[in-house]
């Protein structure tokens, strides 16, 4: 279990897009060279559409549960093979414009996360990520993601 927390803020005008931090989304790419967790970044918060949820000031929490990955014998060819698979779960809380009563906005996702661990000729790895996230945010309906990603030859 890990508990994972982030606060910021900024002295610039509430309606100014450069004075706010920006917040949605699981953060990966398709195919990335990054870290296939990129949902513990700060500014992601997984079941929002990308950069959806504004705020001048922020505090953020996510609480994440890793299993221990699940080891594979026998599954594939020794020249390209399945090492592992790690599942992940996670659940989040975000409160934006603490300052401003009015324009106070608190949301709460929870999600999971699916690894898969390719080996190639031995010593090229490749992880396979599916994801899935639903944000609930005040005045707002439910709203879902889902996110495929390759993380090639690391």
């Amino acid at each position: 279990m890990w508990l994972r927390s982030a606060a910021g803020f900024t002295t610039g005008e509430l309606d100014s897009p450069f004075a706010n931090f920006f917040f949605g989304g699981f953060g990966n790419n398709y195919v990335d060279h990054k870290d296939e967790k990129r949902y513990r970044e700060y500014y992601s918060f997984p079941g929002a559409s990308l950069n959806e949820i504004p705020g001048r000031n922020f505090v953020k929490s996510t609480i994440e549960w890793n299993l221990p990955p699940l080891r594979f014998r026998h599954a594939g060819t020794p020249g390209f093979h399945a090492a592992w698979v790690r599942p992940a779960v996670f659940l989040g809380g975000l409160v934006t414009n603490l300052d401003v009563p009015g324009a106070r906005g608190t949301a709460a996702n929870i999600g999971a996360q699916i690894d898969v661990r390719f080996s190639l000729l031995s010593v090229l790895d490749m992880t396979v990520s599916a994801c899935a996230a639903v944000a609930f945010r005040e005045r707002a309906d439910a709203s879902r993601e889902g996110m495929i990603s390759v993380k090639i030859l690391r």
